[in-house]
């Protein structure tokens, strides 16, 4: 498995850029539910999480507030270990410019025993929500009957998909969002704006360097099939209470990670900075992102619930 892991790893560093239409987070590694719907209830405990990003801070275009990115997505999930399955939901908000994008799925995964680990198949559905702020756009020709007025918002119904294998000692996912490609036409009869189909690939792998510290190697692969991004990093936990990291984004920024596991482990706190490195003159050079996690035990239903080993990064 060790050589499958590094083999796709250095796939993935080869991969050319990828044309960002769903925001992107640098603490991919703990935002499973986001990208693969087949990582409901795989952590063994209800998890609730938000993670808000702020992206190319300070970036000043056209308009009168900036423009940058910001997103948020809040998420949870639940094991239902009686009948091997998992639900989850989450929320994305993401607002760039006079445009505005939330995201609303609820998903489901069924999880299969294959050898010493487990095979979830995820499906997931929702509402996807696009809107304009027309009234602060500025048009070349008042007049322009392509334009609509106000603030326009449209609803279209979104489907994804995905299969996610894991154990204790790595993970490797493949899902697809955006199966039915939604169309938004905001305002123009004739317009419209698809949302295209979005592939990812993730994995990780947990390297017990010392019996406190730990190394977990990690990657995703994204494509909106025509172009493709590519991520990798690793990130060293000490006594299972304490981690910091790196990851790099191909063709466009460095991240550094720092966070804790606080109360028994329940409670997660984390921060990611970002660096552009690849194309500075067209962003703002920063980008921030925090990220807040709880979790409690799974209910319990007549057996006792499992006990994870220490070295089980989750």
């Amino acid at each position: 498995m060790r050589k499958i892991f590094l083999t796709i790893s250095f796939l993935s560093a080869a991969m050319l850029s990828y044309a960002q239409q769903d925001p992107q987070f640098s603490h991919y590694f703990f935002n499973h539910l986001y990208l693969n719907p087949g990582a409901a209830g795989s952590e063994n405990v209800t998890r609730f999480q938000g993670i808000y990003r702020m992206q190319y801070v300070g970036y000043t275009g056209t308009f009168d507030d900036g423009g940058a990115p910001v997103s948020q997505v809040f998420s949870a999930n639940v094991p239902l270990k009686q009948i091997r399955s998992g639900v989850g939901v989450y929320f994305m908000n993401d607002r760039i410019g006079v445009s505005t994008n939330q995201d609303l799925q609820l998903s489901y995964a069924y999880h299969l025993p294959v050898g010493g680990s487990q095979l979830a198949i995820g499906v997931r559905g929702g509402l996807y929500t696009r809107g304009i702020d027309y009234s602060r756009l500025r048009a070349r020709d008042d007049n322009d009957p392509v334009l609509a007025t106000g603030n326009v918002r449209q609803s279209q119904l979104d489907l994804g998909a995905g299969v996610y294998l894991y154990n204790p000692s790595f993970t490797l996912g493949v899902s697809m969002a955006h199966i039915n490609e939604p169309k938004f036409g905001l305002g123009s009869q004739n317009g419209q704006n698809p949302l295209k189909r979005a592939a990812y690939l993730t994995g990780s792998m947990l390297v017990g360097l010392s019996y406190t510290l730990d190394l977990t190697p990690m990657f995703v692969v994204k494509s909106d099939l025509s172009t493709i991004s590519a991520e990798a990093g690793a990130i060293a936990t000490y006594d299972n209470r304490f981690y910091f990291g790196g990851s790099y984004r191909w063709d466009d920024a460095a991240t550094a990670m720092i966070g804790a596991n606080l109360l028994n482990n329940s409670l997660r706190l984390g921060y990611a900075f970002d660096l552009v490195i690849t194309g500075a003159a067209a962003k703002s050079a920063t980008s921030h992102e925090i990220m807040a996690s709880y979790t409690i035990q799974p209910f319990r239903a007549g057996k006792k619930s499992i006990i994870r080993t220490p070295r089980y990064r989750y």
